[in-house]
């Protein structure tokens, strides 16, 4: 009697892959693979044109290079949780794959794994995903949903470019850089949610995505791409967190708006904020801290903020007035504390002699400690 595997690889369609490579002239025939659970590593069907169903294993390590490239007619991928890592391609051109299950375990998504897998709807990351390869889901035209998880350190450059039907993406504060493009074209794009712990937004990282109104960006940003949001042509709003760190950086204290207007000057946000070019912005917010604010609250009506548009160049001269009344105020009450600690309550000292001066070195401890390092000199005349 002839072993069970040989009986089943006749079956009309159906194959079971023991490993290694697989004949040419069965390659382009079965529409049923199975998996031995001796395998630990595949790559052997690319262009099975007919292929429409794969059972894998527990105890496969990895689907490799162009394991599955061109299987158009596959329409359900479940992934073991044994899998590590998903090669070069792996199943990219699978253009009725509709259905993929990623089980926790997997922490690779390689470099254009499901690209142009276009009947693709909703991809949810287990919690072990660690990086997403370039364009690894670039072309997927029906992909609607997308849930990143948190411990994700790497999202490659075009990695969901040209996702059209993609609505809404939360990125996890574990990813400290967007690649270039990652968004790119997704132009159904309208909720972008970008978490304190991003460092980097890429060259064109949401370029052409036209249904973004708004954009709030962390204040751990420290590197616009160019044209991070070029041609977002619905995004009016811009809302910078961490405003205090932000204002005195050129792209901010450099007439970003006309003075004498009170309106954004678009030719000179293009010059500097060349991030947002062909973007209709008639708002960009700053947010600072409750402690500047508090302070702003307490300035003479002359140096207070209006509702209005105000010009970047007259908050960064509010804030260095209140710094540096702030220095003022702290160096008193410091001299007051230390006065007051010296009094001698049997012999009272003359109160003059007991003023002690506090050296500049301390007062820009102080001025670092309040969180206004970088605004040391009066704003205003006579300050």
């Amino acid at each position: 009697m002839e072993p069970a595997i040989n009986w089943l690889n006749r079956i009309q369609g159906f194959h079971l892959y023991e490993g290694g490579e697989v004949n040419v002239e069965l390659r382009f025939n079965p529409t049923h693979v199975h998996m031995s659970p001796l395998v630990r590593e595949i790559n052997a069907f690319s262009g099975c044109e007919k292929l429409a169903e794969l059972q894998f294993k527990e105890g496969l390590e990895v689907i490799g290079n162009g394991a599955f490239y061109d299987c158009w007619a596959l329409q359900k991928v479940t992934v073991p949780s044994t899998v590590t890592a998903l090669g070069l391609s792996a199943f990219y051109g699978c253009s009725n794959l509709v259905e993929v299950r990623l089980n926790k375990g997997l922490q690779i998504i390689g470099e254009c794994s499901f690209r142009h897998c276009r009947a693709l709807r909703s991809v949810v990351m287990p919690s072990t995903i660690k990086e997403l390869g370039k364009m690894a889901f670039i072309g997927c035209s029906n992909l609607a949903e997308v849930h990143l998880n948190e411990g994700l350190q790497i999202l490659g450059a075009g990695a969901f470019a040209d996702c059209t039907a993609l609505r809404s993406v939360a990125i996890p504060s574990t990813v400290t850089e967007l690649g270039d493009g990652a968004f790119g074209g997704c132009r159904s794009l309208i909720e972008v949610q970008l978490r304190e712990g991003l460092q980097i937004i890429g060259k064109q990282a949401f370029a052409n995505c036209l249904a973004i109104q708004s954009v709030t960006i962390p204040s751990t940003v420290t590197k616009f791409g160019t044209l991070a949001f070029h041609h977002c042509s619905n995004l009016s709003e811009v809302i910078l967190l961490g405003g205090e760190r932000l204002i005195d950086q050129a792209f901010l204290a450099r007439g970003v708006f006309r003075e004498e207007q009170g309106i954004l000057n678009q030719g000179t946000l293009d010059e500097i904020l060349l991030s947002f070019r062909d973007c209709p912005l008639t708002t960009v917010k700053l947010s600072i801290s409750w402690a500047v604010s508090e302070r702003m609250s307490r300035l003479l009506p002359e140096f207070e903020v209006k509702d209005d548009l105000e010009t970047a160049r007259s908050l960064y001269q509010v804030l260095q007035w209140i710094a540096f009344n702030e220095l003022k105020e702290s160096s008193i009450l410091i001299e007051l504390a230390i006065w007051k600690s010296r009094i001698d309550w049997e012999t009272v000292e003359l109160r003059p002699d007991c003023r002690v001066p506090i050296p500049d070195t301390v007062k820009s401890l102080i001025m670092e400690y309040c969180g206004f390092v970088g605004f040391l000199e009066p704003a205003f005349e006579g300050a």
